[in-house]
C-alpha cells in the first residue's frame, strides 16, 4: 500500500564559524514525512526527531584548522522550529493533529513570534 507523504522546507540564515568562514551560508530543510505521523504521540517523536537530525547534519561543517565539527545549534534549532511551523499549518485542517504536536507547534509559535 502506498503512504501518503509530504514534503516540508524550512529555511535560515546561519553564520558559519568565524574563524572558518566569516561569512553567511542559507541552510533549507527539505524532508518527506507521513501525515499520519501526526496523529500519535510516537509518530510525533519520530518525525521530531528525523526533524532534529537532518537539521544537526544541514548546520554542522567541518573546521578545517581544528579538524572537527562545529555545529551551529541556533541554525539547528531555527530549522526544526521553522518544520513545525510549516507542518502545522499545512496539516492542521488535514490531519487530527497529536496533542503533543500541538503544544509543540503553540510553543514554538509563541517563541517566533
Amino acid at each position: 500500500m502506498l503512504k501518503a507523504t509530504s514534503m516540508i522546507l524550512a529555511a535560515a540564515m546561519a553564520l558559519t564559524p568565524v574563524a572558518a568562514a566569516g561569512s553567511l551560508k542559507e541552510v533549507t530543510l527539505s524532508m518527506d514525512y507521513d501525515p499520519a505521523l501526526l496523529t500519535t504521540e510516537a509518530g510525533v517523536e519520530t518525525l521530531v526527531s528525523e526533524l532534529e537530525s537532518k537539521a544537526r547534519k544541514l548546520c554542522s561543517q567541518r573546521v578545517p584548522a581544528l579538524g572537527s565539527i562545529y555545529l551551529d545549534a541556533d541554525c539547528s534549532a531555527s530549522l526544526v522550529k521553522a518544520a513545525v511551523q510549516q507542518i502545522h499549518a499545512d496539516q492542521a485542517s488535514s490531519v487530527e493533529l497529536a496533542p503533543g504536536f500541538q503544544r509543540l507547534a503553540a510553543v514554538d509559535y509563541a517563541l517566533a513570534n
